[in-house]
């Protein structure tokens, strides 16, 4: 009996009972702030590149070649990419570029931007090239948190659409 006695009052494995509760509550919680890292580490990435591409147009002639290089800087950092260049973000290709002006007949501005949706591109100035059926860019997630949190419609597959307009200035 005292045995029994001693054995209920015992704390040995309160430690180990409170760790196996919190456990599961911290893996999510690990998993959702990497992925919202991750995500805002593709929008920043997305987001230069627009600006990058965004001012070389504002300094260059609006033409199907100087179009081709701003979209590949937002796709790969260079002027030109290669078969063996990696895009600066993960899945991201020209597809999900627009480029446009505003201004007509002188051009007043350049806009380069990831569309949010099919379609939305807008009119393209058959000049610069480019393509009014721009697909949208959805960030890609390593971890499924709605399968974590048992909520299937829950997700992290976000789409990133940054945008850029500088005034051009060439005349």
């Amino acid at each position: 009996m005292r045995w029994m006695r001693n054995l209920l009052r015992s704390d040995d494995g309160g430690a180990l009972a409170e760790l196996a509760i919190l456990v599961p509550f911290l893996v999510v919680m690990l998993a959702a702030v990497s992925e919202l890292g991750r995500y805002f580490q593709a929008y920043n990435t997305v987001a230069k590149a627009t600006r990058t591409a965004s001012r070389y147009l504002s300094n260059h002639q609006v033409n199907n070649q100087e179009s081709a290089r701003a979209i590949s800087l937002v796709v790969c950092g260079k002027l030109s990419c290669g078969v063996g260049d990696k895009p600066l973000a993960k899945n991201f290709t020209s597809s999900n570029v627009c480029l446009e002006t505003i201004g007509s007949p002188k051009v007043t501005s350049v806009i380069v931007r990831v569309v949010r949706s099919s379609g939305d591109c807008g009119s393209v100035n058959p000049a610069i090239g480019g393509t009014a059926n721009a697909a949208p860019y959805i960030y890609q997630p390593t971890f499924n948190i709605g399968a974590l949190l048992q909520v299937p419609s829950f997700t992290l597959a976000l789409p990133i659409a940054p945008r850029t307009q500088m005034y051009y200035m060439l005349d």
